[in-house]
């Protein structure tokens, strides 16, 4: 009985392990067959993209700033603006594709220093694009740094301004910025002196075309109409640079442009030199004051060409003074507005002696005008009155946060950059180029 049990207990066993060994290979076999013919469910990537939130002007930008497109209807987009969440914007698209692409944004108005909360995420693959805080002031962007040159509607055409924003600087305490804007890579500007940096020798020349000043006793003041400016004690002060080449010919097309603060326009009715470019005995360019109202002479081939004036002006107060000179055609503004032609006042003028461009009184030494003076541009064009305005309109608080080229001075094709130096009115800090945009027609529609 008992080898009987034994042998009956060993097929069984034999049984069971038979039916553990079939299933093992058939759980083998089905693995296999399911990694080879079944799908595998694949966990959804991560999006490889880089997202700027920054504040501009009345409105904070979210930008995708480079990685791949993103699928606008998949990103979940969350913005408080104080205790007030914001409903997701639409998308302003370059391409219409219905992809969230380079260069394209969504915006929300924001006019207040509410902190701004923003939380982007990819809900395919449940990732966090995009998280922090900004408030105007204080933390201007989160994320990649935000572009510094941009057309007004972002898409670089004809119709569009460019706007150029001073950047973010780690490191460096920047009381201005200085813009130098580039057209084809070449400066629009003949000669720059922003005079931001505190010098009793040196006024520095921002165009890259090396027409430094040499300061002869005008003092410097910090608090001119943008950072800092030049005073002028009406005796013996002036800046003088070599003489810019734009005015070897006439026939140049230019634009001066500067902030004036004159101590005794209306008390001193006797001509005070603000700027002369003498060339040589018989051509020459003078703007001085003279009873109330700057004036602004030619003397060409030996004769007096032109002479005009502006309307009357306070003392002690800033005004923006600018000139276009179309050969023969000079056009006067104030505080970004066309003058009224009116005849100079003053036509037996004294002029100078030697070729030069001189601030502050006459190559000389004689008229010294007594007052500051700031933020002194000599373009290479006829600005237009759009431009002309705009750049009252960009300095007359006395901010340089940002900078504009209108329209109106943009042409198809063309390569527009700027480059940016910050200062803190003892030195300037590194110069950072901007993109480069190139101008490109508007698409039109219905």
């Amino acid at each position: 009985m008992g080898l009987k049990r034994l042998i009956r207990d060993n097929h069984a066993f034999t049984e069971v392990l038979d039916t553990v060994l079939l299933l093992g290979v058939a759980i083998a076999s089905f693995g296999v067959i399911a990694m080879t013919v079944l799908p595998f469910p694949i966990p959804a990537t991560h999006p490889n993209v880089t997202l700027s939130a920054y504040i501009r002007g009345d409105y904070v930008f979210i930008e995708h700033m480079g990685g791949e497109p993103l699928q606008f209807k998949n990103i979940s987009i969350s913005v408080y603006i104080g205790d007030t969440p914001q409903s997701k914007p639409s998308l302003h698209e370059i391409n219409p594709n219905g992809l969230w692409e380079l260069g394209e944004y969504v915006k929300y108005f924001y006019n207040t220093t509410d902190l701004v909360s923003v939380l982007v995420v990819d809900t395919v693959s449940n990732t966090v694009l995009l998280e922090g805080n900004l408030r105007r002031g204080e933390t201007p962007w989160i994320g990649a740094p935000p572009p510094i040159l941009v057309s007004s509607l972002r898409t670089n055409t004809v119709d569009e301004d460019l706007i150029c924003y001073a950047p973010s600087i780690q490191g460096f305490d920047a009381h201005t910025f200085i813009y130098n804007w580039k057209k084809g890579g070449v400066p629009i500007a003949e000669v720059m002196l922003p005079f931001d940096t505190q010098s009793s020798s040196t006024a520095k020349d921002y165009s890259g075309n090396g027409y430094d000043g040499i300061v002869h006793g005008a003092t410097w003041e910090s608090d001119g109409k943008i950072g800092g400016a030049y005073s002028f004690d009406g005796i013996d002060d002036s800046i003088v640079t070599p003489l810019p080449t734009i005015f070897n010919d006439w026939h140049n097309d230019f634009t001066i442009s500067f902030w004036l603060y004159s101590k005794n326009i209306e008390s001193d009715t006797s001509a005070r030199c603000i700027v002369e470019a003498y060339i040589d005995a018989n051509n020459s360019f003078q703007i001085f004051q003279y009873n109330s109202s700057i004036q602004f002479d030619f003397k060409i081939d030996g004769e007096l060409k032109k002479s005009i004036r502006t309307t009357n002006l306070s003392e002690n107060t800033w005004y923006n003074i600018a000139l276009t000179w179309t050969y023969d055609t000079p056009i006067v503004y104030v505080n970004g507005s066309a003058c009224p032609y009116l005849p100079g006042m003053l036509r037996d003028y004294g002029v100078g002696n030697t070729t030069s461009l001189t601030i502050g009184q006459r190559s000389d030494g004689n008229d010294s005008f007594y007052g500051h003076i700031d933020d002194f541009v000599i373009y290479r064009s006829t600005l237009s009155p759009e431009q002309i305005y705009q750049i009252y309109v960009d300095t007359k608080e006395g901010l340089s946060d940002h900078r504009t080229i209108v329209s109106e001075e943009t042409q198809l094709g063309e390569m527009w950059s700027c480059t940016i130096t910050p200062n803190n009115a003892q030195r300037d800090s590194d110069a950072i180029d901007s993109e480069i945009l190139t101008i490109v027609s508007y698409p039109g529609g219905g």
